[in-house]
């Protein structure tokens, strides 16, 4: 019977009989998550319930983290347990509990958690701020602050020592730590009650719940992983990935540390965030199957399968997400992941068509860019996993040279996009991307955001269609701080003075495909028309063909 207090709970984790199984995800937690689950405990609020599955037959789990690095990326390393050696498997709480670990014994990002023992005082607070003021600290961190003590009217102490305190001692240890402070009365009361609470902690009732803790009542496996899903997502298909994961694991023991390395170096030095879940659709598809996870789960030998056949496949789709990746930066001039506005699906197909073809020619090279941006922008695949499953398997999978020409028609039946006028305005931001040759949103010191060129309210006042007032030739990417400031000014006035950030030159407008001429009263018109075919000149650029031979592949 596991001991339920948090001294409990802890030590086990400690002797690495409370673990994770395969199938939970990465610790995710940043200090601030921490810092509120200690005041909770410390002002004695409930934490929430802890479900743990014991079981004595032969499982692949992990160990809690005891420190945490949170500027590496995690790399699980899996056990496998003994027969009848009794593990208890957290299906419920592991961020919690690594959290409660790492506060009480172990390192986030190589620092101790420390509390000031002057903090806790409810005056000038809100219910939802917190009260004991608790911080990850090197210790130069720590004698720094405290050398300000006497000023400031705060004391930093390492919280492993507090909670070992035995809650009898407290006081008497707490006084007389305050009178080595030289505190006031007011200040030792409060020392002492943060003595008090620390020493009380480990003590602490948690609420657990075990499951399968009374044989013979026990929870199949697909049960046991379906109330794991359950508890973590509300039962969510998004959240079958991990269900399958963990029953991909029983019969390919490192499927999460290579999928995860895999991720690491898809997206290393790139401006991208592929997902585990993208990968493990690549591979599905790589093998001919299935990529719905939630359909996948439902047939346990079909997993099996899956799991004996798909090791085989990871060399070659490595090499293709890595590719890919260059073929988005250097050929497409997409740098920015904001521009996968529908996720990663788009990108499955010619995923697949690179695990397939080792070598491509310029031309197959060329088809890729025009196919990508066809897919990313149309959005023909971002809410259809069945369509974009269907496309790669049946389409894409045999085929030497990349089946464009399919893609187009596919595009034109389901949307009815039928010239690269009508793409570009499916997808505004690529487009504007197109118009930079290449730009960058994430992380971009400007906080580039869209906006209309003419403003969009005194258009729609003098009579312009919808159509016009949002053709992609009225847009452009502004600094945030503009856009903030802007107003109904005309554009030959605005962009001459944006709020009080510096004009536009002569140079941002060229950027832009712009001129000072198009932006003045009554150029609207024109502005659409010469700015739009200039737009799509340079995406002729960019894509290796004309827009009539673009026109004539959608036409198809």
């Amino acid at each position: 019977m596991i001991d339920p207090t948090l001294h409990g709970i802890l030590s086990e984790v400690e002797n690495d009989q409370v673990v994770l199984p395969a199938m939970q995800r990465p610790f995710v937690w940043r200090e601030n998550r921490i810092y509120y689950l200690v005041d909770s405990l410390l002002r004695r609020f409930p934490i929430g319930a802890i479900m743990l599955w014991k079981t004595a037959t032969l499982q692949r789990y992990r160990r809690i983290l005891r420190e945490i690095d949170a500027k590496s990326p995690q790399i699980f390393s899996y056990e496998t347990s003994v027969e009848n050696d009794s593990k208890y498997l957290v299906l419920d709480g592991q961020q919690r509990l690594t959290s409660l670990f790492v506060a009480f014994k172990g390192l986030y990002n190589h620092r101790r958690l420390f509390i000031d023992i002057l903090s806790g005082p409810t005056e000038d607070k809100d219910p939802g701020d917190i009260y004991y003021d608790c911080r990850f600290l090197a210790d130069s961190e720590v004698k720094a602050l405290n050398s300000k003590s006497k000023n400031g009217r705060r004391h930093y102490l390492p919280m492993r020592d507090l909670v070992r305190i035995y809650p009898e001692s407290a006081p008497d240890i707490g006084y007389r730590k305050a009178h080595e402070l030289g505190l006031t009365e007011a200040e030792t009361k409060r020392v002492v009650n943060v003595y008090l609470r620390c020493a009380a902690v480990m003590g602490k009732t948690l609420q657990v719940i075990i499951v399968d803790a009374n044989p013979p009542h026990i929870t199949p496996i697909e049960e046991i992983l379906e109330i794991f899903v359950r508890v973590n997502s509300g039962g969510l298909v998004l959240y079958k990935s991990d269900l399958l994961m963990s029953l991909l694991d029983l019969k390919w023991n490192n499927i999460q540390p290579e999928l995860q390395e895999l991720v690491r170096d898809a997206n290393e030095n790139r401006p991208f965030e592929f997902t585990r879940d993208d990968i493990l659709k690549s591979l599905l598809l790589a093998v001919g199957a299935e990529t719905r996870f939630d359909r996948i789960v439902k047939d346990r030998k079909q997993v099996e399968e899956l799991a004996e056949q798909m090791p085989s496949q990871m060399p070659q789709v490595r090499s293709a997400w890595e590719r890919l990746g260059c073929i988005l930066t250097d050929d497409c001039k997409i740098h920015s992941e904001r521009f996968f506005r529908g996720g990663h699906r788009s990108l499955l197909p010619f995923v697949l068509y690179l695990s397939r073809n080792s070598s491509i020619s310029n031309e197959n090279k060329r088809k890729l860019v025009i196919g990508i941006y066809l897919s990313v922008m149309s959005g023909i695949f971002s809410g259809a996993e069945a369509r974009m499953g269907g496309f790669a398997r049946k389409t894409v999978a045999n085929s030497k040279d990349f089946p464009l020409k399919e893609l187009a028609r596919l595009i034109r039946r389901q949307y009815g996009i039928d010239s690269l006028d009508r793409l570009l305005q499916r997808h505004l931001d690529l487009t504007l991307n197109i118009v930079h040759g290449g730009i960058t949103l994430d992380k971009n010191p400007d906080e580039l955001q869209r906006d209309h060129i003419f403003p969009r309210s005194k258009l729609e006042g003098e009579g312009y269609s919808y159509e016009l007032v949002n053709h992609y030739a009225n847009f452009h990417f502004l600094r945030a701080s503009d856009n903030a400031n802007k107003s109904n000014k005309p554009p030959h006035e605005w962009f001459k003075k944006p709020g009080t950030n510096s004009p536009y030159t002569d140079r941002d407008l060229e950027e832009r495909l712009l001129t000072w001429e198009l932006l003045e009263p009554g150029q609207f018109e024109k502005m659409l028309e010469v700015r739009g075919r200039k737009i799509r000149q340079k995406a002729e650029a960019l894509l290796g063909i004309t827009e009539n031979e673009f026109n004539i592949l959608l036409s198809r």
